[in-house]
């Protein structure tokens, strides 16, 4: 599936390209399966006593995290013999520490901002356009108990979607995918956030902020070919998140 067409860029070696159908099979296909997979999951949490979005952290680590590692340590045994990801994931720059406040600070910000002023466009899109969507697939709107379940859905969202999960996403979309399409120049950042954003079928009344969110990211990554900084990006939004709810939880009476 992968062509023999490569990209010279400059300053860096010709790094092997994909085709545009591969890039959009491998960028939202295993999204499908994850979103079978949550449906699936929630409900049977449920009845195991714990919170839906507990089946749903466990299918995207037993799902999502595995598949997108699995599939990058299985192109890695292609190509050096072993279970290696040298050659397979790309874009490890290196930069002074100092380069990443300057970098990470500001954007930070942005992410902040934008989560605020969007907020009110996602709950728009799901009281008008996404109303029908299963509820598993919709935040809560009901205050969260301290129960045992509550606490152990919680710390594995801080494990999960904090750390375990934007991790191998940052290794699979942008240090593999992203450099595959590399010949397109600048649209290649762009239609890797687009396809990206779409791929969170589970998410589409976030289709707007996530989009938002991820594409300056990902230029950031594909200018200072440095995946580093959607790692570091990345990981910290969502456990800020994780921490806060779990904040929230052990507030909870």
């Amino acid at each position: 599936m992968i062509t023999t067409k490569e990209a010279v860029l400059p300053s860096e070696p010709q790094i092997e390209q994909q085709s545009l159908l591969t890039s959009l099979v491998l960028h939202l296909v295993p999204n499908v399966f994850l979103l079978i997979g949550c449906l699936i999951a929630a409900p049977l949490a449920e009845r195991a006593g714990f919170p839906d979005e507990f089946g749903l952290l466990l299918c995207f680590l037993l799902l999502g995290v595995s598949f997108r590692l699995g599939y990058l340590f299985y192109q890695g045994k292609k190509r050096n013999g072993t279970f290696s990801l040298r050659g397979i994931v790309l874009y490890w720059g290196h930069m002074p520490w100092w380069q990443y406040l300057l970098i990470l600070l500001p954007l930070i910000l942005y992410s902040l901002g934008v989560y605020l002023l969007l907020q009110p466009v996602s709950s728009a899109l799901i009281t008008h356009v996404f109303w029908w969507l299963p509820p598993a697939l919709l935040p809560s709107a009901d205050p969260s108990t301290l129960t045992t379940a509550a606490l152990i859905t919680a710390l594995l969202n801080l494990l999960s979607n904090g750390l375990i999960a934007p991790f191998a996403e940052e290794l699979y979309f942008r240090g593999y995918l992203l450099p595959r399409l590399s010949r397109l120049g600048w649209f290649a950042p762009v239609l890797n956030s687009l396809l990206f954003t779409l791929g969170h079928f589970w998410q589409p009344y976030m289709y707007p902020m996530t989009f938002l969110l991820v594409l300056p990211e990902v230029c950031l990554v594909y200018w200072k070919r440095n995946i580093k900084l959607s790692i570091i990006l990345h990981c910290t939004a969502n456990s800020f998140v994780g921490v806060l709810s779990l904040f929230l939880l052990l507030q909870a009476r």
